[in-house]
């Protein structure tokens, strides 16, 4: 059987990282950190700095590190925000005219959908996501009183982002052109592949996962942005989507100025390279989306 590292405690986690050549000048704030980071966690923002001996690139700081790992934590925080409330969003549009169309519990039907083994499995999901929320007052109403039969607009606000986007995907193309239409002015072909995308930051951010320097599946991007040469694999790339799925410009405007700062308030620990950020990043998200 393969032996696993010991543990080691904090004072030793320290002397590993001092042997390693990172610069640690102030020992009582590493240990701090390292209290409350996971060093396995904390060393992964250490990846571009480490050598193939396993040692550090010289003058490599403890301080540049924490710095780094601040950063991808509130960028982590913003970009939560902005999903939220493209989340929300989509709950709305699709219970919208799901209903609108078919009824209060039309949804159930799987004729109103493209693909019926897809169907039956988002069934199977939602039976599991109505267990799981059973304890929620609005749930329990609908047991006691409706027998435990759903509306389409309840129904949305326990189904996950990963459910919502396939549930999107199912639907049929002259409701996804109703949605285009009325409510989201986005190609439906776009809006599928792109709430699939999404899903990975979603869930990324929910289990409070780097972004900082993470290669992350292949997002569509739009023909417009396409001389601009984006890393279709880096989060800005997927930043770029989001604004094209943010309904209300004033939630968008809002994001973007907390990014600049953000960004300004980083910069001399960040590479923007690691993030897909082009030089000309503010120009691309100023642009007035089409």
């Amino acid at each position: 059987m393969v032996k696993l590292k010991d543990p080691k405690n904090f004072d030793e986690q320290i002397k590993i990282l001092k042997g390693r050549g990172l610069l640690i000048n102030d020992e009582e704030y590493a240990k701090l950190i390292l209290s409350n980071v996971n060093y396995y966690r904390f060393t992964a923002y250490l990846l571009t700095y480490r050598k193939e001996d396993d040692s550090y690139i010289e003058g490599t700081t403890f301080e540049t590190i924490s710095g780094i790992y601040g950063f991808d934590r509130e960028f982590r925080n913003l970009l939560t925000g902005i999903l939220g409330n493209i989340e929300i969003s989509f709950r709305t549009y699709i219970a919208y005219t799901l209903a609108l169309k078919y009824g209060t519990i039309g949804y159930l039907d799987r004729n109103n959908f493209m693909n019926s083994n897809f169907h039956n499995g988002f069934l199977l999901n939602l039976e599991k996501e109505k267990t799981n929320n059973s304890n929620k007052l609005f749930i329990k109403h609908h047991y006691d009183k409706y027998e435990g039969k759903l509306p389409i607009w309840v129904a949305t606000e326990i189904m996950t982002f990963g459910m919502l986007s396939k549930l999107y995907s199912n639907m049929l193309p002259v409701d996804k052109t109703y949605i285009k239409n009325n409510l989201c002015r986005v190609n439906p072909t776009l809006v599928d592949t792109w709430l699939q995308s999404l899903t990975h930051i979603r869930n990324q951010c929910a289990h409070y996962g780097r972004l900082y320097n993470e290669i992350f599946p292949i997002v569509k991007i739009k023909k417009e942005y396409r001389e601009h040469n984006l890393d279709n694999k880096k989060i800005f790339a997927y930043i770029v989507t989001m604004k094209h799925l943010i309904s209300d410009p004033m939630v968008w405007d809002k994001f973007f100025i907390n990014l600049q700062f953000l960004i300004n308030e980083y910069r001399s620990y960040i590479k923007l390279e690691l993030i897909g950020f082009p030089e000309n990043w503010i120009e691309i998200l100023s642009k007035k989306v089409k």
